[in-house]
């Protein structure tokens, strides 16, 4: 056996021991500072999808996918910058009792001031845990990619999430 084919072997054995009872459903919005270029502004993202932790395999490790949702406006003398965006992404982390590190990307069409791009972006997350639900803050650095060229921002804000078992 090739070491690439006991490397899919030894993922699917992982992937096929992942505990469903620690799988929840959830449902989050961040707002948040934006700062791009010397100006500032807010944003506003709905976020939703799945998470599940590999809890046979490392203990509290969570893999949450999302589908994300928002608004970014940015002031400028120049003139104001709108983006929207519809997307998807992945927040993966650990879990440290009530507190859990995240890692974070998300990829998005984007639509901003009339001109359609793409928007993406990285960063961390700490949230406070709670039995359904989440309270946490979080950093990204955006990059938003035009036919006009790219722009890159920060932004730095708070979210909460709220997680259950619905489609059980």
């Amino acid at each position: 056996m090739t070491r690439r084919a006991r490397a899919a072997l030894a993922l699917a054995a992982a992937l096929a021991v992942a505990s469903p009872s620690r799988a929840q459903e959830f449902v989050g919005v961040d707002h948040a500072l934006v700062e791009g270029s010397g100006n500032w502004g807010f944003n506003v993202d709905a976020r939703a999808g799945y998470r599940t932790a590999l809890s046979r395999v490392i203990y509290a490790w969570i893999w949450q996918f999302e589908i994300i949702g928002g608004y970014r406006q940015l002031f400028s003398s120049a003139g104001d910058l709108h983006m929207g965006r519809i997307g998807g992404g992945l927040r993966t982390g650990g879990s440290i009792y009530w507190l859990q590190l995240f890692l974070t990307g998300h990829a998005s069409a984007a639509d901003a001031n009339g001109n359609w791009g793409v928007l993406a972006d990285l960063g961390g997350a700490v949230d406070w845990r709670f039995k359904w639900w989440s309270l946490g803050t979080h950093y990204t650095h955006g990059f938003l990619h035009l036919d006009t060229g790219w722009q890159e921002f920060n932004e730095v804000g708070a979210h909460v999430e709220f997680r259950g078992f619905w489609l059980e």
